[in-house]
């Protein structure tokens, strides 16, 4: 059954409908509003639009009710909607891969067995996030090095005295919105001498088995692959005393590490005959820390810190650490009730600054302390990672400079996204 494809399997609905794990978010289109349905861990699931109505079903979607018990609530709460438009509401839901179920889990099933049997972690994002084919690629690298807020100029021809770089702060986001920020990290990245190593430290938008996760599998790009330094990978799951392995699945869809390695690539610096890197993903600080504690009082954070920590100094060799993060999201698409006007984003722009201040100078515990004194109401997307790199380099008592501050705002202000580069020499 594994080999048949889910959309292809006759499944009957689950008796108690249940929406799994996805973003929702408003969508206006041509003065109609609407909601987006996308998938962060499978982009293989097409996203779909429903009516901004459909709301009041998927509130419901928790598995409590059986199809009768929603009808009967959506009917006593004035929806005009009979049962028969509500089965087949739920059966197009399914059949996209939005609903728990036999559907979902053979879908799931299909995607490890697929990822386990391959030896390469796949380009996944290729073609969407950024350009697949490699000239289009690389006119798209090349107008983010000379785009008016990239650079200014291509990377230029490295001083035979630099050294390399020590850390690295780069975006995360997609690569049409983001390329000329990524272009100030890499550019610096690339005019250094190259490490013989590079950590990365990546941000991953759904949870981790076990928190922190490697994988041993080459990342492929469309420039080629660049492989895994497992060596390096068993030397730190060893000193952690945890299997770093148990959570690998989640690189399989997870784009933070995916958007480095295409830069890594294309710059010479890690490659078959370049550097390996070491990819690994971070869960969320929010799932791992208790709101009244810090992450150096919590074993599991502090004893990954400190085995990372030891792992590099025993390493050796030029070792550079990339944080693959964004910063804030904010705006009503992701919950917040107001527009991202003028005013807010001066507001914004104000915090993200102060916070980023803590993480150059560096000081971790001040970091945090300022990214929760609000409950993190503006969404720091590289929580984790940031938290890492910036212990890592207080401890080598190493300041960093910014190269660049990113306020990416959609046209009708419906939400914002930040981001930065950042070097630590």
């Amino acid at each position: 059954m594994v080999d048949a494809a889910p959309e292809d399997l006759a499944c009957p609905l689950a008796d108690y409908p249940r929406l799994r794990p996805i973003e929702v978010f408003p969508i206006q289109d041509d003065g109609r509003r609407g909601l987006v349905l996308r998938d962060p861990a499978d982009p293989k699931i097409s996203p779909i639009i429903v009516s901004d109505g459909a709301a009041d079903v998927l509130v419901l979607l928790d598995g409590q009710r059986t199809l009768p018990q929603l009808a009967t609530v959506l009917l006593l709460r004035g929806a005009s909607i009979s049962e028969g438009q509500l089965r087949s509401f739920l059966t197009r839901l399914d059949q996209a891969g939005y609903l728990d179920g036999p559907r979902a889990t053979h879908r799931l099933e299909r995607r490890k067995a697929d990822f386990r049997a391959g030896a390469l972690r796949p380009a996944i994002h290729a073609g969407g996030a950024y350009a697949d084919g490699l000239q289009d690629l690389a006119d798209m690298l090349a107008a983010g090095y000379l785009d008016v807020d990239g650079p200014g100029s291509l990377p230029a021809a490295r001083d035979p005295q630099a050294l390399p770089l020590r850390a690295a702060i780069a975006p995360h986001v997609d690569l049409h919105r983001g390329a000329p920020t990524y272009s100030w990290a890499y550019r610096a990245l690339a005019e250094a001498a190259p490490a013989d190593l590079y950590v990365v430290l990546g941000t991953c938008h759904t949870p981790v088995d076990g928190h922190f996760a490697a994988t041993l599998k080459a990342y492929d790009t469309p420039f080629g692959a660049i492989p895994t330094d497992a060596e390096f990978v068993s030397r730190l799951a060893r000193t952690w005393g945890r299997d770093l392995l148990s959570g690998e699945f989640a690189h399989a869809a997870e784009h933070s590490i995916e958007f480095q390695t295409v830069y890594l690539r294309s710059l010479g610096l890690a490659g078959e005959s370049a550097a390996p890197i070491v990819p690994m993903l971070c869960d969320s600080l929010h799932s791992i820390v208790p709101y009244d504690k810090t992450p150096d009082e919590v074993p599991l954070v502090f004893e990954f810190l400190s085995a990372l920590r030891e792992t590099l100094v025993d390493d050796g060799r030029r070792v550079t650490l990339i944080a693959a993060v964004d910063l804030a999201h904010v705006g009503r698409r992701f919950g917040d009730e107001w527009p991202v006007d003028s005013l807010r984003q001066a507001s914004l722009g104000a915090a993200d600054e102060e916070m980023l201040s803590f993480v150059l100078r560096p000081d971790a515990e001040a970091y945090y302390a300022h990214v929760m004194r609000d409950q993190d109401a503006r969404r720091i997307c590289g929580l984790t990672p940031l938290y890492l790199l910036t212990a890592l380099m207080q401890a080598e008592q190493r300041q960093g400079e910014l190269l660049r501050y990113t306020q990416w705002v959609d046209a009708d202000q419906s939400s914002s996204v930040t981001f930065a580069s950042a070097i630590f020499a």
